[in-house]
Parts: structure tokens; C-alpha cells; sequence
């Protein structure tokens, strides 16, 4: 009897180091993941901070348009609210992927249409094109009804116009949006001590990918800001994109 106790004891001291030993490599790997605090950032853009992610709020000529829509409905209107603006005068809504913490606050535009990269609509329908530590499943939208972009396409809504640009790596339809000289890049990259870095590894389907479309990034020109949903934004894009011009 005492035996097994101690063998039991044994199993679950072990088990408890497991877990103690995998949460802290966890945390390690997220330790650059830090999300900026809800604010104004100009006249016309805004960042609300959900619980682990941000998205931004653009002013139109006569409403607002959104990238992404953040991991919590409440957080993410409350945060809009702090902001003295109105989600229902959100007039669209460009999710740079369908991971949840992008688009679970999906539910406080009501009045929003949503827009996502049509190489994204497989991770909505099988398990077999997301996964994390090599265990597949099946992205959601709290919504039904989207509208699919490409590649290069442009919308324009209120005087502003979007360009959408294929970025994929984090997920195969992974999508970044130019406004001006600001780009949305959702989790295609981090901004640590102001240089671009890619996404951490445990989060990305495609890292040779991922690294790919930061190239492709940096290749642009006149783009003066550069907007993530973890790191914050930076605009010393000299810095930031030195390495991967």
C-alpha cells in the first residue's frame, strides 16, 4: 500500500514539473507579446486593447472602419466607448486572419461588414490548415456573412481606401491593409526595441512563409507606420525593416 502511494505521489510530482516546465517555456516564448493600452494615436487612428491583442479603429469621412475586431465583444465596446466612439458607426471590419483573438469581438460592430482574405476560408471549414504544438482544429467567425478579398484588391468606404495585400505565413490567408502610409499587418510580425521580428514559431503554420511576406512588406514604399496586433506600432520604419531590406 505504501508503495503505491509513493508511486502515485512520484506520478503526480512528475506530472505537476511537466506542466510547471511547459507553462514557463510558454510564457517565455510570449514575453515579447505586449499589447499597447487602449488609446488615440492621431486624429484619425485608434488602438483598443482586448484581453491579449489589439486592433485599430481608422476614422472615415463619416464613420469608422476597423482591422480586426480584438478577442472580447464587451472589452473591445467598452473600449470604444473610452474612445467616445460608437460601434455601430463602424462601417467595415478587415480581419487580417480568422484566429479567435482577431475576431471573436467581431459581435460589437453590429452594423460593420466584414472582410477576409479568400486563401482564410479553408481554416473555416477543416481542421487540417491550423494548428498549435501540432494539434490541428478549425478556425470560427461569430459571423455568417463576409466578404472575401485578394491579393491587391482595394475598397473604398468613406473617402478612405484599403488595399489588401497577401501576406500569408501566420495562417495561408493571412492578409495585411495599407491605408496611406500606414499598414495593418495583424500577427505577421512583432515589433521588438522598435525592429520587426517574425512572428513567435509555436503561432505560425509557415515560417519560411511568414519571413517571405515580411520581405514583401519592406519592399513597399512611402509606408511610414506599421501596426501590429501584439507589439504595439512603430514608426521609425528605417529601423525597423533595416534587416529585411
Amino acid at each position: 500500500m505504501k508503495k503505491k502511494i509513493r508511486i502515485t505521489v512520484s506520478v503526480i510530482l512528475l506530472l505537476v514539473l511537466c506542466a510547471g516546465g511547459f507553462m514557463g517555456w510558454f510564457f517565455y516564448q510570449m514575453r515579447d507579446m505586449q499589447p499597447m493600452e487602449t488609446a488615440k494615436i492621431s486624429n484619425s487612428i485608434f488602438v483598443i486593447k482586448g484581453k491579449i491583442s489589439n486592433m485599430y479603429i481608422v476614422k472615415t469621412r463619416d464613420g469608422f472602419i476597423a482591422f480586426d475586431a480584438g478577442d472580447d465583444p464587451e472589452k473591445i465596446a467598452r473600449g470604444c466607448k473610452s474612445l467616445s466612439i460608437d460601434p455601430s458607426s463602424v462601417q467595415a471590419v478587415f480581419l487580417t486572419h480568422s484566429d479567435g483573438d482577431h475576431v471573436d469581438g467581431l459581435p460589437a460592430f453590429p452594423m460593420a461588414r466584414v472582410y477576409l482574405s479568400s486563401e482564410e476560408i479553408p481554416l473555416l471549414k477543416d481542421k487540417a490548415h491550423r494548428h498549435f504544438l501540432g494539434i490541428g482544429h478549425m478556425n470560427k467567425l461569430p459571423v455568417s456573412d463576409y466578404t472575401t478579398l485578394a491579393d491587391g484588391n482595394a475598397v473604398e468606404i468613406g473617402g478612405v481606401t484599403v488595399n489588401a495585400i497577401g501576406t500569408p505565413g501566420h495562417t495561408r490567408g493571412s492578409m495585411s491593409f495599407r491605408v496611406g502610409d500606414s499598414l495593418f499587418v495583424g500577427d505577421l510580425c512583432i515589433i521588438v526595441a522598435d525592429q520587426v521580428r517574425p512572428m513567435i514559431k509555436i503561432f505560425t503554420e509557415d515560417t519560411e512563409m511568414d519571413s517571405a511576406s515580411i520581405r514583401k512588406i519592406a519592399s513597399l514604399t512611402n509606408v511610414k507606420r506599421i501596426y501590429t496586433a501584439h507589439t504595439g506600432h512603430t514608426v521609425n520604419i528605417e529601423k525597423a525593416l533595416a534587416m529585411w531590406r
